[in-house]
């Protein structure tokens, strides 16, 4: 092993020390790829960890929660449970997000009664004091209005304890006196700490919620038996669950581990780029050095100590690769975390990410991955190199046409079949949602093209140089694209290095826009109203607080200036998937706005759900029950039963774009309850001056309301439909990022190919220069070549993206998070990936000449 080492140090890292900058450009490029790889891991983790941890915080040590789907459970229902022999412990749950006056963070108070929760939740303080502690608790459950802060909230709200603090919350605003100073552990830690705990009866008092809880959590005698869970059920009112905590917990894994595996995949393309900036610079070394592989050989070196030697080199990229990542990677880690949690908390669930996670498998599997991808890279050039014979090798003796065309022939055969299996495996279906055929289909598509491209860049070399001197462009032209002919096996892996990069990016263009576009439709179609009501924090508390009722009364009274279109918004569960059921004016909504339609006949549709004769789901709740039109949908909403038939999907792009919408009328009727969640408010008068009028109605309704307090909010659509776009900007900023780096790293390999190529026929240039060529068209030539490389690429690296998009689109999209968009064609975008390939193919052109010219034709003949 050692003498082994020190073969490989004096023949290999002195050429990579002697060559210095071709090995620092390798090491950026894989290190940025590994970086990237790690950076998305760690961020994506830290905001599944921080998932993970809120949830389990929460349940505590529960076996069973019972809930009511879109509703609140009786209060008297803890005393019935606290008496079955089953349960030795029994505690309801409340919780709400709040403001603190003058401030726009939310806060996560909870409702708790101090004595049933301890078997369930720790809650600590700090510092911790036991006979303190206990005149604390005691105080909370004796002092209304009274609370327990984190350390966080304090100290940025810059109130102390015994101090007071006055919340805002749906129904209204009270102060509360400050107790204590919650520790940052278990439940303590959610919300990054910024939570505050107070009794149940002042929670109650203070939301307006009387004789009702949001959840009851469960601790069973054991052993838990299936008897047991059956007599706890008998005692719950209709519609109540009984589920383990860890269901929601599993859910919302599900999806937020798609989205993870997503840009798990996206990041490994720049790594996989990445590899073929490994293989070009072994490449390289294996052919430019064959007379030193002869002398190596001929003093009796094996064939397996040529191959293990360029294999090393190949450790060496992976593993200094992998160390320069390591601090890059971190460095990034802070600045994608906050976008990769935006995201989680627009599209799937809350989150906010405390620490990032670092932990040693995920290091282990990023230097797994780097070395593994950097090992693979150096395979081929080593094979190639364990194959040199030392007779051979000093005579210089190039393969033959016959070996390189049938090279050509089965390299073509595979790009073939390897193309053609992405149609079956597009076809197969996802596993635990997550789109495995999918991401199998885009690896096999992008092998496919960079195998196919030599028998292109050979068939470009042979039909394009006549075409040139056709043309008259000259004899530079002429040699610059006719070497290409005779390269198209050696510059296949490079050249799928940019099929792949620009692949990617034009699949990840066209498939953003098409959201966009899609996203936009969508938003002045069924979004479009000019006011948007709804009870203060709706979205962020589940939608379970309503417009009061003389709120509701007083949006009635306006519809001589205005059509008012109310609406019920209730979280459900189909099964283990969350949905969002929504009531509807749905005669008002279809006069002034519409769906998209993408299965059933709009007019019938209308009609039909007009009359409360069935319902309406969107794309993403069809692809994720399996429901389609015509079938029935099912649910019980506050212990009534629904049963309805579907009839049309539609399109809707909400960040948790699970909905089904129904008759408001046919509702009310069916569940007595007429409570709205808010409503869309369209103004009659739509001719000049409309921004004022809107603005004008807006404040009249805030001060109108302000006289039950500040419980409601009001929105200007234009203003909401802003937003909507925003969002979508910030979720794809991480992906636009990646896109432009993996661009960066395959720059990168045509440049290290293009220098393979000319230092390969070092002999041919000085023989030009020997008979006359100047350096002018030396560089000529070379540039040529550069540019028909770059062209090819682009060409097949567009044909491979369009493929891509539809993949992207139709199938990990759909199979990922549910929903397609209208296919469409950033043009503008899709240019702007050509000047960055081809100024980095051409400054390696420039650089590449220097080569050549540097030497001199006697020496290098010679």
């Amino acid at each position: 092993m050692r003498g082994f080492f020190r073969l490989w140090v004096w023949f290999s890292f002195r050429e990579l020390r002697g060559h210095a900058w071709r090995t620092v450009v390798v090491l950026a490029g894989i290190s940025l790829g590994a970086a990237v790889f790690t950076s998305v891991r760690l961020a994506a983790n830290a905001s599944v960890q921080s998932f993970a941890k809120g949830m389990d915080a929460i349940s505590g040590r529960a076996d069973r929660t019972v809930t009511l789907p879109g509703g609140r459970l009786p209060e008297e229902l803890v005393s019935v449970l606290f008496n079955s022999p089953d349960l030795i412990a029994v505690s309801p749950l409340m919780s709400a997000y709040v403001r603190v006056e003058g401030s726009d963070e939310p806060l996560l108070l909870f409702g708790v009664d101090p004595i049933l929760e301890r078997p369930l939740r720790t809650w600590k303080s700090e510092p911790s004091d036991s006979r303190k502690d206990v005149r604390m608790w005691l105080r909370l459950i004796g002092d209304p209005f009274t609370m327990i802060a984190s350390k966080r909230f304090l100290q940025k709200s810059g109130v102390r304890a015994g101090e007071s603090v006055r919340l805002q919350g749906v129904a209204s605003a009270g102060s509360f006196v400050v107790l204590g100073e919650l520790a940052s552990e278990g439940p303590g830690a959610l919300e990054r700490g910024n939570i505050a705990i107070a009794d149940i009866a002042t929670f109650q008092e203070f939301t307006g919620v009387y004789g009702e809880v949001d959840r009851i959590d469960l601790i069973f005698t054991r052993p838990l038996t299936a008897d047991k869970l059956d007599r706890v059920k008998a005692l719950l009112p209709a519609g109540a669950e009984l589920a383990q905590p860890s269901e929601a917990k599993e859910t919302g894994l599900v999806m937020i581990r798609a989205y993870q595996m997503n840009l798990s995949v996206l990041s490994f393309v720049s790594l996989f780029v990445g590899m073929f900036l490994v293989y070009s610079l072994i490449s390289l070394h294996a052919t430019s050095r064959r007379k030193e592989l002869a002398i190596l050989r001929s003093v009796g070196a094996s064939s397996r100590a040529v191959f293990l030697l360029f294999i090393a080199e190949g450790c060496f990229f992976g593993i200094v690769g992998w160390a320069l990542a390591v601090p890059a990677g971190l460095f990034m880690t802070k600045k994608l975390v906050g976008y990769v949690s935006l995201t989680v908390s627009h599209l799937f669930a809350r989150v906010n990410v405390e620490d990032l996670g670092l932990t040693g498998w995920e290091l282990l599997l990023s230097f797994a991955i780097t070395l593994l991808v950097a090992v693979l890279a150096a395979c081929q050039p080593a094979f190639e190199a364990s194959r040199v014979r030392a007779r051979e090798a000093l005579l210089m003796r190039e393969a033959s046409s016959r070996d390189e065309a049938n090279l050509i022939r089965r390299l073509s055969i595979l790009g073939l079949f390897l193309a053609a299996a992405v149609w079956p495996l597009a076809r197969a279906p996802a596993f635990s949602a997550i789109p495995v055929s999918g991401y199998m289909a885009t690896f096999s598509l992008f092998l496919g093209f960079s195998l196919f491209s030599p028998i292109i860049l050979k068939a470009a070399g042979t039909h394009l140089p006549p075409i040139v001197l056709r043309a008259g462009l000259g004899e530079t032209t002429y040699l610059g694209t006719s070497y290409l002919r005779s390269a198209g096996a050696r510059v296949a892996i490079s050249v799928g290095a940019l099929i792949t990069a620009i692949g990617l990016f034009s699949a990840l263009v066209i498939m953003i826009h098409s959201f966009r576009d899609s996203v936009s439709a969508w938003i002045h179609q069924s979004i479009n109203g000019d006011l948007y009501v709804r009870a203060k924090m709706s979205e962020i508390n589940s939608y379970r607080d309503s417009l009061p009722p003389e709120i509701a009364a007083g949006l009635e009274e306006l519809r001589s200036e205005a059509e008012v279109v109310p609406y019920r918004r209730i979280l459900l569960n189909y099964g283990a998937i969350p949905y969002l059921l929504e009531p509807i004016d749905t005669v008002s909504y279809l006069r002034r706005s519409g769906f998209i339609f993408i299965e059933g006949a709009p007019a019938s549709v209308a009609s039909a759900l007009n009359e409360g004769k069935g319902v309406v789901v969107s794309e993403v709740f069809s692809n994720q029950t399996g429901l389609r039109v015509g079938q029935r949908f099912k649910t019980v909403v506050e212990s009534v039963e629904l049963d309805m038939p579907i009839l049309g999907i539609i399109r809707d792009y909400r960040t948790r774009g699970r909905v089904v919408y129904c008759s408001l009328s046919f509702f009310e009727h069916a569940t007595a309850d007429s409570r709205w969640t808010g409503a869309i408010i369209f103004v009659n008068d739509r001719g000049a001056g409309l921004g004022r009028r809107i603005v004008g109605l807006r404040n009249r309704i805030l001060l109108s309301a302000a006289q039950w307090g500040e419980s409601i909010e009001a929105s200007a659509g234009s203003d909401l439909r802003l937003d909507i776009l925003q969002i979508f900007d910030e979720t794809f900023a991480v992906t636009t990022a990646l896109l432009f780096i993996s661009l960066v790293i395959s720059a990168l390999g045509v440049a290290t190919t293009l220098t393979i190529l000319v230092l390969e026929r070092a002999r041919q240039f000085q023989t030009m220069i020997a008979t006359g060529a100047s350096a002018a068209q030396i560089r000529a030539v070379i540039g040529w070549e550069a540019l028909t490389m770059v062209l090819m690429g682009e060409a097949l690296g567009l044909a491979c993206g369009f493929i891509l998009s539809v993949l992207l689109i139709f199938v990990i999209n759909k199979q990922s998070f549910g929903w397609t968009f209208i296919y469409s064609v950033d043009w503008l975008t899709l240019a702007a990936s050509f000047p960055l390939v081809c100024a980095a193919a051409l400054l390696a052109a420039v650089l590449a000449a220097q080569l050549v010219l540097r030497g001199t034709p006697a020496s290098v003949l010679r």
